[in-house]
């Protein structure tokens, strides 16, 4: 990695960012949606399957949610890096990039609740994106779509702040203070970065999944009543179900964005990385 990357990085405008958020959120879920299916499972206490027709149900909607959302964190997280530089196109501190990365992701949790609502309901039903939805509005209203909002502004700021934040930093200190190889860091950087979004917002992203799939808050109803009670049923523990493929896919995630955005940036834009 070069390491000026980040300084011309941030002269790509809101429509380039857009541009490779949503390409590399279609290449993210394309490889890690088996994972995002495994640990919904998981938090539901539904049974284990390898059977790819189930495994990839929703993996549409989560294309849709996961293109959308880097789409907007991408250009949301530059736009926060700019505003804590004043405008000026220098080098961040770590503790810039890490900010910078929340704040772009607590904002995009608007879009990403509503599309993982579905997504839930249609790897619990199947169905389409479109009669999905449709259904959930003509039972529970369109604010429902909505559900978890909360939980998922949170978790999408904490998972930013790793993706965008923490794993770069990691990567950029050990390029220039440690003779490793690029692609060791890169790897240490996508598990550091990919740990601590996972271990910190799984407990929120735990209640928005109960949330989300109970719809009718038959069990589940507001965000602080789900927390309580999935504390009393088996204690802490009960808000890291599917921790570990959670943690796998954010490790991944980490990795593929991050490549994604050096490898990209300078090929659809080579007259602002030249």
């Amino acid at each position: 990695m070069e390491n000026n990357f980040y300084e011309k990085y941030q002269n790509l405008n809101s429509k380039q960012n857009i541009f490779l958020g949503i390409v590399s959120g279609i290449i993210d879920i394309s490889l890690t949606q088996p994972l995002v299916y495994w640990k919904v499972a998981s938090q539901q206490k539904l049974p284990f399957t390898f059977n790819p027709k189930i495994f990839y149900r929703g993996t549409f909607t989560n294309m849709c949610s996961m293109s959308l959302l880097t789409g907007v964190q991408f250009p949301l997280t530059a736009l926060s890096s700019k505003i804590i530089t004043k405008g000026k196109t220098r080098r961040l501190t770590d503790n810039e990039m890490i900010l910078s990365g929340f704040i772009g992701g607590s904002l995009s949790g608007i879009i990403c609740a509503p599309l993982e609502l579905v997504m839930i309901q249609q790897q619990k039903l199947g169905g389409s994106l479109i009669n999905t939805s449709k259904q959930i509005i003509n039972k529970h209203g369109f604010k429902n779509h909505f559900r978890g909002l909360i939980t998922s502004c949170g978790r999408e700021g904490i998972y930013t702040a790793g993706y965008l934040g923490l794993g770069p930093v990691i990567t950029r200190n050990l390029d220039e203070n440690y003779n490793y190889s690029k692609t060791t860091n890169k790897i240490l950087g996508a598990i550091g970065g990919g740990v601590f979004a996972s271990t910190l917002s799984h407990p929120l992203d735990t209640c928005k999944t109960c949330m989300q799939s109970d719809i009718n808050k038959e069990k589940y109803k507001s965000t602080l009543q789900t927390f309580n009670r999935l504390t009393k049923e088996n204690g802490i523990s009960s808000l890291f179900r599917g921790y570990y493929w959670r943690t796998g896919k954010i490790i991944f995630t980490v990795f593929i964005l991050n490549e994604c955005k050096q490898f990209l940036s300078p090929l659809f834009f080579p007259e602002i990385f030249n």
